[in-house]
């Protein structure tokens, strides 16, 4: 059995307890997305003193609006010429500002699914609190010595040789975790160009996986030692999930 850490972003609150039998894919933690208030400026909308706005009002303290009600309206002359503010989100007027001409909505969402943290592996819970759930699982799991990116599954690749040739780098390493030795940055930069979903290598540069989080690539990079690229080999084609924020790599 392997313990595999899962450390929780703040926010995140578990789903979980001590001694929870886990399925791979279930959901662990979770986060509720809080909602923002928005200030619809109504008065310089309408072209309106401020203290008149109150009557094109068509939603008072406390009310709900939907996306695409009628927040304020103006009459123009004989029922023509109006103008109208339509609501861009859904939620509830919390403030009128009679002195600025200003209507403060706090959006909802009760409608938005939270955002999940999920178990990569079966297993079993052996520690949770706010900040980390510890997973024990007869997964082996690896400890990388450097990561950077997301956390994903996929297929290994394995590309063989001491340096990973920038010409052996194919079409095949798309929708793939590609292994290998040791890796420059350009052979990288060309297989997340032919969509590989991550590389797994014992040497990459450590000035070349900043130069990555730099330039915004997501895409999990990690290193690993020795022993363990020799363990990692035995599965080629199979599946394997990379989590760069633990610095782990779990044989599937």
């Amino acid at each position: 059995m392997t313990l595999l850490p899962v450390l929780l972003p703040e926010g995140y609150a578990p789903t979980v307890s001590v001694n929870d039998k886990l399925t791979a894919g279930q959901v662990v933690a979770e986060k509720s997305e809080k909602g923002i208030e928005e200030i619809i400026h109504v008065s310089q909308i309408l072209g309106i003193n401020s203290k008149k706005f109150i009557k094109t009002l068509k939603k008072h303290l406390g009310d709900g609006i939907q996306k695409g009600e009628v927040l304020a309206e103006t009459k123009g002359a004989l029922g023509f010429g109006g103008k109208k503010i339509i609501s861009e989100f859904s939620g509830t007027v919390i403030k009128i500002d009679e002195e600025t001409g200003d209507v403060l909505i706090h959006t909802a969402t009760a409608n938005k699914a939270p955002v999940t943290i999920v178990s990569p592996v079966e297993g079993t819970v052996d520690f949770c609190n706010n900040d980390k759930i510890v997973i024990k699982t007869e997964k082996e799991t690896l400890v990388a010595k450097d990561a950077k990116g997301d956390d994903l599954r996929g297929e290994l690749f394995v590309i063989e040789g001491e340096e990973v040739d920038f010409n052996r780098v194919t079409a095949g390493v798309s929708k793939k975790i590609v292994l290998g030795r040791n890796f420059e940055k350009g052979v990288i930069f060309k297989a997340f160009g032919l969509g590989a979903l991550g590389v797994v290598g014992i040497q990459i540069r450590k000035g070349d996986l900043e130069d990555l989080e730099e330039k915004g690539i997501k895409s999990p990079v990690l290193t690993i030692g020795e022993e363990d690229f020799k363990k990692v080999l035995k599965h080629r084609d199979e599946q394997v999930y990379l989590d760069p924020k633990n610095k782990a790599l779990v044989i599937l």
